[in-house]
C-alpha cells in the first residue's frame, strides 16, 4: 500500500483507491506533516487506516469495493441512507455472522471499530474503565479471528 496526504474532495477523510492508494487527512500525521509519522496511537486514526487497509484486503479478495462504494454513497446523498450504519449483534457469533453478510462500508467500518476497541482496552488505565473497554473489544475477537484466518494459506498437498 502507498500512503499520501488527502489534498482533494473532502480532506477531513481518508480514501482508498485501486492499486493500494491510501490518502489521509493531513490531521492523521505527525505535526499535520505528511513526511512524518502517522498518528497509530490515536484509536480514531489508527480506525481510518484500518477502514481503508480493510478495503483494500476487500479487493484483494475480488469484491469491487469502489463501485460498490460509489453506488452506496448516492444512495446516502440521494435518499439518506448511512451506507457506514449497522446495529452490532448481541453476541460475538452473531456480530460475525453480521459482518460476514455486510455490504463494504459497513464490514470496513465494523473493522475500523473493532481496531478502535482493541487500542481503547489497551491503553486504558487498569480499573474498571479498562474492564469495560476490554468487554467493548472481545466482542470483536470472533471477527478479528476470522479475517485472520482468511489470509492463512492452505495447507500443501500432501505427497503419496
Amino acid at each position: 500500500m502507498r500512503l499520501h496526504l488527502r489534498r482533494l474532495g473532502d480532506t477531513r477523510r481518508a480514501l482508498s483507491f485501486n492499486g493500494g492508494f491510501v490518502s489521509m487527512p493531513a490531521s492523521c500525521f505527525t505535526g499535520s506533516d505528511p513526511r512524518q509519522c502517522l498518528r497509530l496511537d490515536e484509536p480514531l486514526m489508527a480506525g481510518w487506516l484500518a477502514h481503508e487497509a480493510f478495503h483494500h484486503w476487500q479487493r484483494l479478495q475480488g469484491r469491487a469495493v469502489t463501485w460498490q462504494a460509489l453506488r452506496l454513497q448516492w444512495r446516502f446523498w440521494r435518499h439518506g441512507i448511512n451506507p457506514y450504519a449497522y446495529t452490532p449483534g448481541e453476541s460475538p457469533a452473531a456480530l460475525l455472522a453480521q459482518f460476514q453478510h455486510a455490504q463494504v462500508e459497513q464490514q470496513a467500518q465494523m473493522w475500523q471499530d473493532a481496531v478502535m476497541a482493541d487500542i481503547a482496552w489497551r491503553q486504558a488505565a487498569p480499573g474498571a474503565d479498562q474492564q469495560r473497554l476490554a468487554a467493548a473489544a472481545r466482542r470483536w475477537h470472533a471477527v478479528l479471528h476470522w479475517v485472520q484466518m482468511q489470509a492463512v494459506p492452505p495447507p500443501p498437498p500432501l505427497v503419496p
